[in-house]
């Protein structure tokens, strides 16, 4: 079982994110950055969750620190938005690539808590497709990033095309020139690869990650994974989750616009 690092001193909060994993990872809580970097180092850590304010004001420097050691690690800020100071704050967070943001006494309801966690690890796996494509066009990029960090909203490609500022047909251009499939391949790719980065916790069973990304039913997600994958979800797991589903998106190629009409 992954572990969750829990830099929270606020006995609540704790609690809350404890309700929020519905016992799917353990929790480990840490009294100080010091010893949430140790447990990083030592144990199978996933995700860090921690308050930004724990010493009163910001701390950034050490959320710089476990991204630079372990770039792998899910970062999430847990935080009580009071001052107009500490909005502004936040925003100056947001740049030391933190992957998700939880308010106190807004976000962190269980059915809330849980989404906005499984929406970080999205955040979290589309920093592998940033370094992927780093030397492509940036609308590109941003369209493979937009799949991946959007794959719970069950995004049209048409939506896809109009957040970059382009027609679909120009997307499918731009798609095409890169040596990538067309934008409603591409959006399942992009589902596919936060499905597998979900699969990868052991106590996720197919369903649920079906669930999580409104596929149509759990045969449904199934299904897609045959026709993308040819495996099982099972089998994805077992074969490296993520990386796997990445590497197949990099073999998947242009079609033409009649085989994306099809799609």
């Amino acid at each position: 079982m992954s572990i969750i690092a829990a830099l929270l001193p606020n006995p609540d909060r704790l609690r809350r994110l404890q309700a929020g994993l519905r016992g799917r990872h353990q929790i480990a809580s840490c009294p100080d950055w010091g010893a949430l970097h140790r447990l990083c180092e030592t144990q199978p850590v996933s995700t860090g969750v921690f308050d930004l304010f724990t010493t009163g004001e910001m701390s950034i420097e050490p959320v710089r620190q476990l991204r630079r050691l372990f770039p792998r690690l899910i970062t999430v800020a847990y935080v009580q938005v009071g001052a107009p100071d500490r909005v502004r704050d936040l925003f100056d967070a947001g740049r030391a690539g933190i992957d998700g943001l939880v308010l106190a006494d807004r976000d962190d309801t269980p059915e809330r808590f849980s989404a906005l966690l499984e929406q970080a690890e999205a955040r979290s796996v589309a920093s592998k497709l940033r370094t992927l494509f780093a030397e492509i066009h940036p609308l590109v990029r941003d369209a493979a990033l937009i799949t991946v960090t959007g794959a719970h909203e069950r995004l049209p490609p048409e939506i896809l095309a109009r957040s970059l500022s382009l027609g679909r047909r120009a997307l499918v251009r731009r798609l095409s020139d890169a040596g990538l499939p067309p934008p409603r391949r591409l959006i399942t790719w992009g589902r596919l690869i936060v499905a597998a980065q979900l699969l990868e916790d052991p106590l996720r069973s197919a369903d649920a990650v079906s669930l999580a990304l409104d596929f149509p039913s759990g045969s449904a997600f199934r299904n897609t994974c045959q026709r993308y994958l040819h495996c099982t979800p099972s089998q994805l797991r077992q074969r490296g989750g993520a990386e796997y589903v990445i590497a197949g998106l990099m073999q998947d190629g242009p079609r033409s616009e009649e085989e994306e009409a099809a799609a």
